[in-house]
């Protein structure tokens, strides 16, 4: 998930389950705002806690806006949803 309009921004790894990404700073290095997230495993993540605490609210098209571990765990348990109803059509 990432900040609109997209910036020039690097990986900074978090965790093993985190990576975010960092507008760049004069000398191209990650060090500015945090412009993207990245979750590996999305789908079985339950570290909320973890996130990073952002004073952004995020936003998905046609949503409102929300703290960025409220938005992902909307989405998480949408696209939850929508795995266990391709498997059970499967």
């Amino acid at each position: 998930m990432f900040v609109e309009p997209a910036l020039p921004s690097g990986a900074v790894v978090h965790d093993e389950d985190l990576i975010l990404y960092r507008a760049l700073d004069r000398n191209e290095e990650p060090t500015g705002p945090v412009t993207g997230i990245e979750v590996i495993g999305f789908l079985e993540f339950d570290r909320w806690d973890s996130l990073p605490k952002l004073d952004l609210l995020w936003q998905l098209p046609g949503q409102e806006p929300l703290p960025l571990d409220e938005l992902l765990r909307r989405l998480q348990r949408e696209l939850r949803q929508q795995a266990r109803q391709i498997a059970s059509t499967a």
